[in-house]
């Protein structure tokens, strides 16, 4: 079973930044409807690919913590989301 998770990440990674995540289409929504109303979108699009994921979940509770109007499912949505985009995802990035 091992092996089969290391080659389907394998599988991916040469993908490239083609790959979305499962919940890429709902993320990119939360994103628009929640998070750019305090901030643009290239703030978060530069920090993908650079933070891991407890730093994503930090920076969402913050947000939470300022206002963002986020239940727990859908932050964890937006957390997981952002952790496994590489920099400049489409899904995360488009304007």
């Amino acid at each position: 079973m091992k092996i089969f998770s290391y080659l389907s990440l394998a599988f991916l990674l040469c993908l490239g930044g083609n790959v979305a995540f499962a919940g890429s289409e709902q993320c990119a929504e939360l994103i628009d409807t929640r998070c750019q109303g305090c901030h643009y979108k290239s703030r978060i699009c530069q920090a993908l690919g650079k933070k891991s994921k407890w730093k994503w979940k930090r920076s969402v509770g913050n947000m939470v913590r300022y206002g963002a109007k986020l239940s727990g499912p859908e932050q964890k949505i937006v957390i997981d989301c952002l952790a496994s985009a590489p920099a400049g995802a489409d899904y995360v990035c488009k304007e």
